[in-house]
């Protein structure tokens, strides 16, 4: 494993190492995305001591992990082993603990708590906490090198100086961030005033100049009725906009705002497709950044819009669900379904789209389908707190 001593030859060992740490750590400071951050800061941890897993467990302030980030295994795998851990065992006893655990075999230890169906066999463990100014940012926590000796204290030391070094990136991604929601913020407001004092205004005036025309010319019943229609048309906008207003500049709660879009669309599908939609979502359902609210609303325009398209359908359930740490989208019609193959088609861009908003969110994407029994499920998960 990791040798950093002082002679000559194990000097020549080192200074790849010392090399390769210098630049982990340039790689992780100059990321300002807090998600990208965390998995950048797992996967160099992973190849710095050759480990064959590595994870970065982030703290929820009460005792447990609200984030668990993973390094070194595949989707399928993640998929099998289902719900994230909770910081429980050895995992719990590197949160508890201000410095670093290393052991030979972890089955042995006391404090592990064994493993969940479809859990990889593991034994060799090195956990090491991340702590800025006395607060935990997380813990890295490395499994089994390659070589398939026990870590060494040089590997133990190794990740230690990354976990400095990652302490620092995870408080500048978490600093620009902060900076991020002020500026929409005040985005936000600047947009709400040209909005209110613009665009209603000129609204208005069009409505203004059509009550004029109506005084002006005498119109048959068949068209006071379209008077009528237009009118209703421009106040409905009216109504939109300063809906729109009050959610740019309202504090109610975030789910009740991703609720209301879903709500809106389901609504305006029914209207265009003539195909009934029924949207679920838990009344309390935990926060969700603007991004993911609009990402996850995109998601669901999309898949609408292959419903009305492609799948003849008469019934469509939009239903979020908490699973741990997790939020959990479903999309499922009772149309004629297709061949999930469809999706490495190139020219199935709205499919590839879905897939690729849900990776940007840190999340997964599937879909359930065959033309033989009918019918459709499009599945997003993705994590609250990446």
């Amino acid at each position: 494993m990791t040798t950093l001593h002082s002679s000559t030859d194990d000097n020549d060992c080192a200074l790849p190492m010392l090399d390769a740490l210098s630049r982990a750590a340039a790689a992780i400071t100059k990321e300002l995305s807090l998600p990208r951050t965390l998995q950048t800061i797992t996967d160099i941890a992973r190849e710095l001591v050759q480990a064959r897993y590595a994870a970065l467990g982030v703290p929820a302030g009460d005792g447990t992990l609200r984030a668990f980030i993973t390094s070194g295994m595949d989707a399928e795998e993640i998929r099998r082993i289902g719900t994230e851990p909770r910081g429980l065992g050895l995992l719990g006893a590197v949160l508890e603990s201000d410095t670093p655990i290393r052991l030979d075999d972890l089955t042995q230890d006391p404090r592990s708590a064994g493993f969940c169906p479809h859990h990889p066999p593991m034994k060799r463990f090195l956990g090491v906490p991340i702590i800025s100014h006395g607060e935990r940012l997380g813990n890295l926590y490395l499994t089994d090198p390659l070589d398939g000796e026990p870590f060494s204290e040089d590997d133990e030391r190794l990740i230690v100086l990354l976990a400095n070094h990652a302490a620092v990136a995870i408080e500048n991604a978490r600093l620009t961030e902060q900076l991020q929601e002020i500026a929409l913020s005040r985005e936000r407001d600047r947009i709400g005033m040209e909005l209110h004092d613009g665009v209603i205004q000129s609204v208005y005036a069009v409505g203004m100049k059509l009550e004029i025309l109506r005084g002006q010319f005498p119109m048959t019943p068949e068209q006071e009725q379209q008077y009528q229609s237009i009118i209703e048309d421009l106040n409905q906008i009216i109504e939109d906009i300063r809906l729109y207003i009050r959610n740019l500049r309202s504090a109610r709660e975030e789910q009740a705002t991703f609720k209301q879009r879903l709500d809106n669309l389901a609504r305006h599908f029914h209207d265009f497709a003539r195909v009934d939609v029924t949207v679920d979502v838990p009344p309390k359902l935990r926060t969700l950044s603007d991004r993911q609210r609009h990402s996850l609303t995109q998601i669901v325009r999309e898949a609408l819009s292959n419903v009305a398209r492609h799948a003849h359908a008469t019934h469509v359930l939009v239903k979020v669900r908490e699973r741990g740490n997790t939020l959990v989208l479903t999309i499922e019609d009772n149309g004629v379904g297709f061949d999930p193959a469809e999706l490495r088609n190139p020219e199935s861009f709205g499919l590839r789209n879905m897939e690729q908003r849900a990776r940007q969110l840190s999340g997964q994407f599937s879909i359930d389908s065959d033309p033989e029994r009918g019918g459709t499920c499009i599945t997003v998960q993705i994590p609250f707190r990446p």
